[in-house]
């Protein structure tokens, strides 16, 4: 697998950090996590941690739910630490009438979560809206939003999901955290990762894969690992780190020792 070249938009091509032509919420971009009924918990510490740092204005949250009971909690949750959100499923996602409520990662009742991602991704892409996909067993430090107007315009920004992160070798970028334009390379990009996936136990293998043949038309920045580690790194980069993903860690009880030992676990409201 060749390594990514990291290249820039051109101004000609991208004129604004992000589209303002997103055709539900025009002059928006999309925040979009998954959820399921099990894990509102790690929702809402996303939620209280993420809060501060999403404007009304230009930063719209979509919560997915992931099996059916997740749903009323949501839109009950909307509008919690001032952010309403846009609760919803997706009609067309085959399996969402009969997903397993205790569905694990990688396991055969997950599968249609993990292809919905790249799909719901590609279908915000036609609706001409930038789209910021996150997992949720993260906590942001501080303003992630601000960080990817930072660095510009890009395809596709990503982190390294790497245990070893190597600028050099960038053959491991993590599915758990994609911001995508609704350029042509962009939705190109979905479109594929979502058809490599089907079938599939586990979306990121075939997004590295499309990444990579993609690479001489696509622009893509990885974000420092330092600002944005995983749970192999979120310890020893907590100075520095943007937003921590606790990944890596088996079980909700793992993920939330670990954010809870960061002091990124928030009691508030906790059931």
């Amino acid at each position: 697998m060749s390594h990514l070249q990291l290249t820039k938009l051109g101004a000609a091509d991208a004129p604004e950090l992000w589209s303002s032509h997103c055709a539900p919420y025009p002059g928006k971009r999309i925040v979009f996590v998954s959820v399921s009924s099990q894990f509102m918990d790690m929702f809402r510490n996303w939620l209280v941690h993420a809060s501060p740092h999403l404007d009304p204005d230009t930063d719209q949250l979509v919560a997915y739910a992931e099996n059916p009971e997740a749903l009323p909690l949501l839109q009950r949750m909307s509008g919690l630490y001032g952010v309403r959100f846009d609760a919803r499923v997706d009609r067309s996602w085959h399996q969402i009438g009969g997903a397993d409520s205790n569905c694990r990662h990688g396991s055969a009742s997950c599968a249609s979560v993990v292809t919905h991602t790249p799909k719901v991704i590609s279908d915000w892409l036609e609706a001409n809206c930038a789209v910021l996909y996150h997992d949720i067993d993260t906590a942001w430090r501080s303003s992630v939003m601000s960080v990817l107007d930072s660095v510009g315009v890009h395809d596709v920004v990503a982190t390294d999901d790497a245990r070893h992160p190597n600028p050099s070798n960038l053959t491991n970028l993590c599915g758990c955290f994609l911001y995508v334009q609704p350029s042509a390379a962009g939705k190109a990009f979905a479109r594929r990762w979502y058809d490599a996936s089907k079938g599939k136990m586990f979306n990121q293998p075939a997004m590295n894969e499309v990444l990579s043949e993609l690479h001489a038309e696509l622009g893509v920045y990885v974000l420092p690992s330092p600002m944005f580690p995983n749970g192999w790194n979120a310890e020893a980069n907590i100075k520095t780190a943007v937003a921590v993903h606790a990944n890596y860690l088996k079980g909700t009880d793992s993920k939330i020792e670990l954010l809870r030992k960061l002091s990124l676990w928030s009691e508030r409201d906790a059931a």
